[in-house]
């Protein structure tokens, strides 16, 4: 992670505007993302609060803490190792073509925990993505390239030993179900199954892209954002909610206030405008204030 770290700043364009300070906070940005993600793995898909966390983890969780074996409600027993969602697990994309020799932890009758394969600390497979496309970009001068990071991806996700997750999201089982089951080109695997794709873990890749073009205008920003998100899945709902997160980050890094960026980004945004008015409510004053 230290060489992902030096890198990071270097993840942006090396314009004139891009000062030290600026810098620090990309590179500090990103440093949250896997710090976060690492934390949080031992409690992905927990649905019962605080109470669940203090049954699984003893006291709670306060440091980097291995994912346990087991997870309370898990449904990767139930899930398609062959494509998308729920369904068989006589597909071989997971444990042959990607996630290799982990298609044992999805077997039907179990309660297996998505991340039990990692260790304390250790990143997910979603967050190991971000540091291929950050090492990616870099060698690219800051700039982001869709086919450089299609490429970088496909090897990535099918080299065995690259990571050590036994769990991936229904948009790259479908990638390489459309890849190795289908036979499509590359450009035309990202897919979707109007459920699981859909999802906030959509945000992930697209936060790097973000915060390497802070400098550059909004609108090819926003371009980039949706160009990241084209890689892996297909998904018009989540390039435009890209688009938000792009200019929240944007703001954020620039240094406006966290309670005026969330709502200045949440007001862009119709179906979230809700969010914007409790926002101004102070509703969510003990987090964004």
């Amino acid at each position: 992670m230290l060489a992902v770290a030096a890198n990071a700043a270097q993840a942006a364009p090396p314009h004139a505007g891009m000062d030290e300070v600026l810098k620090d906070r990309i590179a500090g940005s990103l440093w949250g993302l896997f710090i976060a993600d690492a934390l949080a793995s031992p409690t992905h898909w927990f649905y019962g609060g605080d109470s669940q966390v203090k049954r699984a983890y003893a006291g709670g969780i306060r440091g980097y803490v291995k994912p346990n074996e087991t997870c309370e409600g898990s449904i990767m027993n139930k899930s398609n190792t062959g494509g998308a969602g729920r369904g068989s697990n006589q597909g071989d994309i997971i444990g042959t073509v990607i996630n290799h020799g982990k298609k044992k932890y999805w077997a039907p009758g179990k309660s297996i925990h998505y991340h039990c394969t990692l260790d304390a600390g250790e990143n997910t497979l979603e967050a190991q993505l971000v540091r291929v496309l950050i090492r990616g970009m870099a060698k690219n001068g800051g700039v982001f390239d869709a086919d450089q990071f299609r490429e970088d991806y496909m090897k990535f996700m099918q080299t065995p030993g690259s990571h050590n997750d036994c769990y991936a999201s229904t948009c790259h089982r479908m990638f390489f179900e459309n890849l190795v089951s289908h036979g499509k080109p590359p450009d035309r695997c990202p897919s979707n199954d109007q459920h699981n794709v859909d999802a906030i873990d959509g945000l992930v890749l697209p936060t790097a892209v973000a915060l390497a073009t802070v400098t550059e205008p909004m609108a090819e920003a926003e371009a980039a954002v949706a160009r990241c998100v084209g890689v892996t899945r297909r998904s018009p709902a989540l390039e435009a909610y890209s688009a938000v997160w792009a200019g929240l980050l944007r703001s954020i890094v620039a240094g406006e206030p966290l309670k005026k960026a969330t709502f200045n980004a949440c007001s862009r945004h119709p179906a979230l405008a809700s969010a914007a008015r409790e926002i101004s409510s102070g509703t969510f004053d003990a987090v964004v204030s």
